[in-house]
C-alpha cells in the first residue's frame, strides 16, 4: 500500500506540514531494519525452519522495498516540481535579466526550497537502499541454505575443502 497518502497535508506549501508524517513513517521502516539482522540469522535455527521462513521474510522486506520505491519516485517528482517553479522564477518577467538555462540551473542548485526537498529525498532514498540490501541478503541467504541442504543430502558436511 502506498505511503504517499499518509505523508501529510498536500495543499500546504510548507514542507514541514506537507510531509509532517514522514519522520514517523521512516521511523517504522528503520525499526523493521533493526529486526532484519535477527531474521537473516541462520545460526541456531534448524535447516527446515530456516528454509521455511526464508521466502516469507524475503516477501515481507520486498513489499517494504516496493513501498519505499514509490516514496522515492514521489520525491523525485517533488524535486522536479520545485525545480520547475524555481526555473520560472528566474525567467522574465519574474527576473530582471534573461539568464541562460545553465545559469538558472546553477541558481536553483543553491535555493533553499530545492535543498530542503533534496534532503528529504536523500533520507528516503537512504532507507530504500538499506531495504534493497536486506532483500539482496535474503536472496544470498537462499543460496546459502540451498548449498547447505545439498551438502547435507550428499553427506559431505565433514569433508575438507
Amino acid at each position: 500500500m502506498s505511503k504517499i497518502a499518509e505523508l501529510g497535508d498536500k495543499t500546504s506549501s510548507d514542507n514541514k506540514l506537507r510531509y509532517k508524517n514522514l519522520p514517523k513513517i521512516l521511523g517504522q521502516y528503520l525499526d523493521e531494519l533493526n529486526e532484519a539482522e535477527q531474521n537473516l540469522q541462520i545460526k541456531g535455527k534448524s535447516l527446515e525452519n530456516a528454509n521455511k521462513e526464508n521466502p516469507s521474510w524475503r516477501y515481507y522486506y520486498n513489499q517494504r522495498l516496493v513501498e519505499l520505491n514509490t516514496l522515492v519516485k514521489y520525491f523525485e517528482s517533488e524535486i522536479e516540481r520545485v525545480r520547475g517553479k524555481l526555473f520560472r522564477s528566474y525567467s522574465p518577467p519574474n527576473f530582471n535579466i534573461d539568464l541562460s538555462d545553465r545559469a538558472k540551473e546553477k541558481y536553483i542548485d543553491h535555493e533553499e526550497a530545492y535543498l530542503a526537498i533534496n534532503e528529504i529525498y536523500l533520507e528516503v532514498k537512504e532507507v530504500r537502499d538499506a531495504f534493497q540490501a536486506i532483500v539482496d541478503a535474503f536472496q544470498d541467504r537462499s543460496y546459502a541454505l540451498n548449498n547447505i541442504t545439498k551438502i547435507r543430502v550428499a553427506t559431505l558436511e565433514n569433508d575438507l575443502l
